[in-house]
């Protein structure tokens, strides 16, 4: 997953070198793969005869280091909606231990998902969500059910709809940026969201060769 790593080289040519075992008792060379979503993307040297790529088939880069030479499109969102609507006035505070408190009155909107359901703890206060089309700070520690996200002067109603991961209108919130944000790796974003989030799988894909 870093693009500039030299153990990479060294995997590599002792890769190659376990390899040419075959030859030399002259077995069949089975079907060779070493490259990952990482040596997809930045070392074309590695991907012999097959890849196993895992994250980037989400769309998803596995490590911040990494860059999109390979064009990949985000497959998932993770979506919820307004449960609960309040005006919380200045220096009162919001959710478990009190760390947070707006300096001046403000609107505050509860989501119904939590750690509970594998969304991380550490975006208290961190994290980000988006509401129509905008992006707006989750406030307060997450809860395990539920967390709040001030949207200042803006308003929202119950069952509007809230992105955590994906796009709304001309905003986008990726799993590199929910990982960033919590100081996660985006492996650990996509496989904590457990059983407790219902799925919807939806058709289409890619078009039709010509």
């Amino acid at each position: 997953d870093e693009p500039d790593s030299p153990m990479t080289a060294l995997q590599l040519e002792r890769f190659h070198e376990a390899c040419a075992h075959f030859p030399r008792i002259g077995a069949p060379m089975p079907p060779r793969h070493i490259a990952n979503s990482g040596g997809v993307l930045h070392f074309p040297e590695a991907r012999l005869d097959m890849v196993r790529p895992g994250i980037m088939l989400y769309g998803v880069l596995p490590g911040a280091a990494c860059r999109p030479t390979v064009p990949v499109q985000p497959a998932m969102r993770l979506v919820s909606r307004v449960v609960y609507f309040k005006v919380v006035e200045a220096g009162h505070p919001v959710s478990y231990g009190a760390t947070w408190a707006p300096t001046r009155d403000t609107r505050v909107v509860t989501i119904p998902i939590g750690y509970g359901d594998g969304y991380p703890r550490a975006l208290s206060s961190r994290g980000s969500a988006l509401i129509d089309g905008r992006r707006f700070p989750i406030v307060g520690r997450v809860c395990m059910d539920q967390f709040m996200v001030d949207i200042g002067g803006h308003s929202a109603w119950n069952d509007d709809e809230v992105v955590l991961i994906g796009r709304q209108g001309d905003a986008e919130l990726r799993v590199e940026d929910v990982a960033e944000a919590a100081g996660m790796i985006p492996y650990e974003v996509l496989v904590g969201l457990n059983e407790r989030i219902p799925r919807v799988h939806l058709g289409g894909g890619l078009p039709a060769a010509e």
